[in-house]
């Protein structure tokens, strides 16, 4: 069963095949995935394999630090080779390899605006704080694996990953990483540094989660201001490798306090494989544990087809780990999109998708759909949520990156707003908020100074009228702004602050309907917010 403490993530979704009869899909023929235990070889496997009828190859390391391979077997013999290798006492893990399925939907030409970011309070954090950095200076990164990309979309250019170890084309391996010339990631489907439109998809879920904000340019993403690391996968291995490039690059971060490396705080997996289980795939699957002992959460979107993955499977809906989180694809009423699985254990929440506006192609715009859409809403939101000015926060970071990813991933599951759709569908029952999770955010870094702080809501609920004590230096100019349960602003007032005596304000919440509402105190740069409930 998932572990509920804390929750991830992100998911993007695309599909190389046209909607039809789902089935569950035949192996790759040929090829299994191994992870051999610390320090074994994987030629020494080979003889021990002669003595069967079935033919087993080395064929390539996926994975050095985690000595993870893809052997090749005879066609048709691969459950036969599976079986054998897992019987054997230096091998760690192993799976078939199936193919994948990159979840996504024709656009749809009716939705041509960005609804998706005001349904998840995206506009009231950006009141905080609109992306790139950490409150310590740190630049974000989002890893993006996905297929098809073009870095010089003007709407994109300025938030694209630039590898600081490495000279752009002078055919050299500078950080000595394995990859030469990786500028701006690594084309894992190519073998090579430059990217490619293959397909629009990639480029649509880069806009959603960084397309540049405020620059009077096309359309706004999450992050006016991130870096995204593009890698080119389209096949299980590659993603391996690009998990684990992934991983180098914040291992040295981490390693370095900053000096070398990337901070990669999320990585967006917008595809999958339809009606497998994640035990299934234990080599892939435990690359999520790996990435969150670096601090790196994982989103991930659910199948694009309509039933329970508890009961028939998807990966990566189903790996348990504490790093990942996975989201289905809601609509604008807050219900399960009709081309969306669900699972009350394996998937954590609902998240907007359907009709996002964002970018396409070389220069272009357009809609974009279904979970491969979600996933990008969610991972966005995490690089965002990094990004508060909150010195504590960032420092921790630094300090403790695995338990801040879980921490992180705490605020944004216990942030959802509640959606009876989703009840006994998700873990959490609800749609993501990022407002909420900001404030949740807030009060764990612990803003509150100690003359600056709201004391005290009373009564909350509340019917009628709310006292609000607060704590603030005399003299202090002051102002009281009434939130709504998406963050926009409903009232502001300046408080007068009463002098060498008890502060207190009553505010009338008559004539607002019952829900839940939010306060937000400001005196200079300084902010807190406190939430009420209004029932009758």
């Amino acid at each position: 069963m998932r572990i509920q403490t804390f929750i991830i993530g992100i998911a993007m979704t695309f599909s190389l095949l046209p909607l039809r009869a789902q089935q569950i899909p035949a192996p790759v023929a040929g090829e299994l995935i191994v992870r051999l235990k610390a320090g074994e070889q994987p030629e020494a496997l080979l003889p021990a394999a002669r003595s069967h009828t079935w033919h087993l190859s080395h064929h390539r390391s996926l994975s050095r630090r985690f000595n993870i391979h893809l052997f090749t077997t005879t066609a048709g013999d691969e459950q036969l080779v599976l079986d054998w290798l897992l019987s054997q006492s230096t091998v760690e893990s192993a799976q078939l390899h199936y193919p994948l399925g990159f979840r996504s939907s024709p656009n749809d030409p009716d939705f041509i605006n960005q609804w998706t970011l005001e349904k998840i309070a995206i506009p009231a954090v950006w009141e905080e704080t609109t992306g790139g950095l950490t409150a310590l200076g740190d630049t974000i990164v989002i890893a993006l694996l996905d297929n098809g990309f073009e870095p010089a979309h003007p709407d994109l250019a300025a938030n694209i990953w630039r590898n600081r170890g490495e000279v752009p084309n002078d055919g050299l391996d500078n950080d000595n990483n394995g990859y030469i010339d990786d500028y701006q990631g690594w084309n894992f489907v190519g073998n090579g540094p430059e990217h490619n439109i293959y397909t629009s998809h990639g480029q649509s879920v880069a806009g959603i989660m960084g397309a540049r904000g405020n620059n009077q340019t096309g359309v706004a993403g999450i992050n006016w201001h991130v870096k995204i690391m593009l890698l080119n996968v389209r096949e299980v291995p590659q993603i391996i490798e690009a998990y684990d490039y992934v991983i180098e690059q914040r291992r040295r971060y981490n390693a370095s306090q900053g000096q070398e490396g990337a901070l990669v705080v999320v990585t967006n997996a917008s595809f999958g494989q339809s009606r497998i289980f994640c035990s299934q795939q234990p080599v892939w699957g435990g690359m999520y544990d790996l990435l969150g002992e670096e601090g790196i959460l994982t989103g991930a979107a659910t199948d694009n087809f309509r039933y329970d993955v508890d009961m028939l499977g998807d990966m990566p809906s189903t790996c348990e780990s504490e790093y990942i989180i996975v989201t289905l694809n809601t609509s604008e009423t807050d219900g399960i999109s009709q081309s969306s699985a669900y699972g009350a254990v394996s998937i954590d929440l609902g998240t907007p998708g359907d009709g996002s506006f964002t970018t396409k192609g070389a220069a272009g715009y357009g809609t974009f759909g279904s979970n491969s859409a979600a996933a990008p809403h969610l991972s966005g939101a995490i690089a965002l949520l990094y990004s508060l000015p909150c010195e504590q926060l960032a420092a921790r970071l630094r300090s403790q990156p695995a338990e801040t990813a879980r921490l992180m991933r705490r605020f944004v599951l216990e942030g959802v707003d509640p959606a009876a759709a989703l009840q006994n569908k998700t873990v959490s029952g609800g749609r993501l908020n990022v407002f909420n999770s900001m404030v949740l955010a807030r009060e764990a870094c612990g803003v509150n100074t100690d003359n600056f702080a709201l004391l005290n809501l009373f009564p909350n609920p509340v019917t009628d009228l709310l006292t609000i004590t607060y704590e603030t230096e005399d003299y202090a100019p002051l102002e009281l702004a009434l939130l709504d349960v998406y963050g926009r602003q409903l009232r502001t007032e300046p408080l007068r602050v009463p002098y060498f005596s008890e502060k207190k304000h009553l505010l009338s919440v008559s004539g607002l309907p019952q829900g839940a509402y939010f306060l937000r105190l400001t005196s200079g740069k300084n902010s807190v917010l406190a939430k009420f409930i209004i029932s009758r």
